[in-house]
């Protein structure tokens, strides 16, 4: 999911390409303040207009790199054009370097413009569908009867598989971690626990809710052969999270109760 941000960005944007506009006008205005310096020099830009082309590529390159990031190629160009000239910002620039720069600000306020149009994407980072907390305490565990390792790994592969939208393969790995925990409950199947163990009443709607709208969209999808055409399941087929959640919790309290 994105969020796409507002005016503000884009009014901002806007007010500093008129002002990078306006440099690359200023630079331009210039070329004709040139002087011939003879066979020896050239053209030359007396010192006053050289230390204000000096200013301006400054205030360009600031402005370049606080839209484009730093070291970008027209910033790291614009650069190149000014210290190739005659003094660089030791001396007066040349002719082609003023034209140059005046060029590449203008290349500048393009890029600026076509990245202000691009929609800006704000990731929303989205609850781990088992809650770490979950997975630490069954980490924590300590029990002479029961090996909790390859429970954590379902754990963290289900969480890999819903955040990426693999959600067939999330169903299948839900059922799963029900089928292996329903020892616990001292049940060899988790339909009994669903129906047999003495879970508080709210716990026990949960839990019924995992045995049947859980396992059967997994079983539908892990046992149907290909047909002629398809309709594949969305993240809300596989919203299960909240009863898995239970479930742990659960699995987390009987095995610290039973001291095992």
């Amino acid at each position: 999911m994105t969020l796409t941000l507002a005016n503000g960005r884009l009014d901002h944007t806007e007010t500093m390409t008129q002002e990078l506009s306006g440099i690359a006008d200023d630079m331009t205005s210039l070329l004709p303040l040139f002087r011939d310096g003879g066979s020896i020099s050239g053209l030359i830009l007396p010192t006053e207009h050289a230390a204000r082309f000096k200013a301006m590529a400054i205030d360009a390159k600031a402005m370049l790199d606080q839209q484009l990031g730093r070291a970008n190629d027209y910033s790291m160009n614009l650069l190149h054009a000014v210290n190739s000239g005659a003094g660089g910002y030791f001396g007066g620039p040349s002719y082609a370097s003023v034209e140059e720069a005046a060029q590449i600000v203008r290349a500048g306020i393009g890029a600026i413009s076509r990245s202000a149009a691009k929609p800006v994407s704000v990731g929303i980072t989205r609850p781990a569908y088992v809650d770490p907390v979950r997975t630490a305490q069954l980490r924590a565990l300590i029990s002479d009867k029961w090996d909790f390792s390859r429970l954590v790994e379902l754990c963290r592969e289900l969480n890999v598989a819903a955040a990426n939208q693999c959600h067939m393969s999330t169903g299948f790995l839900l059922r799963s971690i029900m089928n292996h925990v329903a020892p616990i409950f001292g049940f060899e199947s988790f339909a009994r626990v669903a129906s047999e163990y003495p879970f508080a009443k709210s716990v026990k709607a949960g839990m019924q809710r995992l045995q049947g709208q859980g396992r059967d969209g997994a079983d539908f999808h892990l046992h149907q052969p290909i047909r002629t055409q398809e309709s594949l399941p969305t993240a809300t087929q596989v919203a299960f999270s909240q009863e898995l959640d239970v479930l742990l919790s659960e699995v987390i309290r009987v095995a610290r109760a039973s001291g095992e």
